[in-house]
């Protein structure tokens, strides 16, 4: 059975949230959802890849149309390729790595003078990248998104740490608030449900 349903003018993750619920749901084979933008599609495959679901968009009259449906799925409705974004890993299992994250929330380290802050919280990101630490991800949210702006003094760690193999991933609600979308790579957007989901599966959560 194909899930029709309109998401547009909904806030973030509202739409990766109301999808996963309409997956819980085995009777369902696929859902095709309209959405406002390409954050939007961005999220929602995301979602279609930690489901292992197949994902396809396209870009209408001012939205997306975006359909994700399980693999394998008889549906003749869902004529889908699969979804390449990669997303969060299962919790780390004995024999494994620990699973380590970085949740930063704000684009300062501390509540002294802010320019010193800021510089801090810079140095903080340099010392872990020079002592080898490689956490499984970087997460930034609220004012955190700022260390990911063009003209912000950590963009190059934040991008070192990306080329090592950290994902280095900022909330999409935040991005907006703060006029940072043609700032951040898309691929590097996310949205609240994904952050959650890697704190969850993380062994440890530093939040500078």
């Amino acid at each position: 059975m194909t899930e029709k349903i309109d998401l547009r003018g909904l806030t973030c993750p509202e739409p990766v949230i109301r999808t996963k619920k309409l997956f819980d749901d085995p009777s369902i084979n696929s859902v095709h959802a309209l959405v406002d933008d390409d954050i939007c599609v961005s999220n929602l495959q995301r979602l279609a890849s930690s489901l292992k679901a197949d994902f396809s968009s396209t870009q209408l009259d001012g939205h997306f149309s975006v359909q994700i449906a399980r693999n394998g799925s008889n549906d003749k409705h869902a004529n889908v390729t699969p979804a390449t974004t990669p997303v969060k890993e299962a919790p780390a299992s004995k024999g494994q790595a620990p699973q380590t994250v970085v949740f930063i929330t704000k684009d300062r380290l501390g509540e002294g003078d802010p320019d010193f802050s800021r510089t801090l919280l810079d140095v903080f990101l340099q010392t872990m990248y020079e002592a080898g630490h490689r956490p499984r991800a970087i997460l930034l949210a609220n004012s955190g998104v700022k260390l990911m702006a063009s003209d912000s003094a950590a963009a190059k760690v934040l991008e070192d740490f990306r080329q090592v193999g950290t994902e280095v991933l900022a909330c999409g609600l935040c991005v907006k608030f703060y006029g940072l979308v043609d700032q951040i790579r898309q691929e590097q957007i996310t949205n609240m449900f994904a952050i959650c989901e890697y704190v969850g599966a993380a062994d440890k959560v530093i939040t500078p």
